[in-house]
């Protein structure tokens, strides 16, 4: 098992077989069985794409309550076919870029190669993450989003750390939370914790007011 995890090539086949073949039984079951794989979330996100499609608003579909990035993100599905699956592969992927972020964070922290393919298989070869994903549920690109946001965070990037935590927002309002979290994180050692010089330091100025422009930018683009 040890020499498994020691080879992440191997862990990322299966992580992809997996969901790929859950997104073969998906098509399946929704074609075979009265219980349907896809999840209804996922039929509100396509039918707002055909209406994006037809230059017309994603909230016209009834309960769209998201934003129009996410309609337009699967615009692909309005083409039909196999292409009302595009959604799902691409939610799919998102895991899978999860996992492989989660596995860099942790060799740049020093980790050992297995231990780090270890710990991001948690996530990489749950059926629970993958079934998720596969059924249609938009979980799996704000995953990468937040995921992202901590390695920028982690490598001081501080522009892009603003950049993904205002998209982050804006995609979906709860990576508020980890806002002031990362605010105290860039705290300055050489200063007093409470100083007003520090509470207002460079890179906390520039979070702020990058993921500030980040998130109304994308409401105003969004919006018109």
């Amino acid at each position: 098992m040890s020499a498994f995890f020691s080879r992440p090539w191997a862990v990322f086949a299966i992580a992809i077989g997996l969901r790929v073949a859950l997104l073969a039984y998906s098509r399946w079951q929704d074609a075979n069985s009265p219980m349907k794989y896809t999840d209804i979330d996922y039929i509100v996100f396509t039918d707002a794409a055909q209406f994006v499609s037809r230059g017309r608003s994603p909230y016209q579909r009834a309960t769209y309550r998201y934003t129009p990035l996410l309609a337009w993100l699967l615009y692909p599905t309005s083409w039909g076919g196999l292409w009302f699956e595009s959604g799902k592969a691409l939610f799919a992927a998102g895991d899978v870029i999860t996992g492989w972020m989660i596995y860099r964070i942790l060799r740049h922290r020093g980790m050992p190669v297995e231990r780090s393919m270890q710990y991001a298989s948690i996530w990489l070869l749950n059926p629970m993450v993958a079934n998720i994903s596969t059924r249609g549920s938009s979980e799996g690109l704000l995953a990468v989003i937040v995921i992202a946001l901590l390695w920028a965070t982690l490598r001081r990037q501080i522009l892009l750390a603003g950049a993904l935590l205002g998209l982050g927002v804006h995609f979906k309002i709860y990576p508020f939370i980890y806002a002031a979290s990362i605010y105290w994180w860039l705290d300055n050692p050489r200063q007093k914790p409470l100083s007003m010089s520090n509470l207002l330091n460079g890179p906390r100025v520039k979070l702020a007011v990058t993921s500030f422009t980040t998130f109304m930018s994308l409401n105003a683009v969004m919006y018109w």
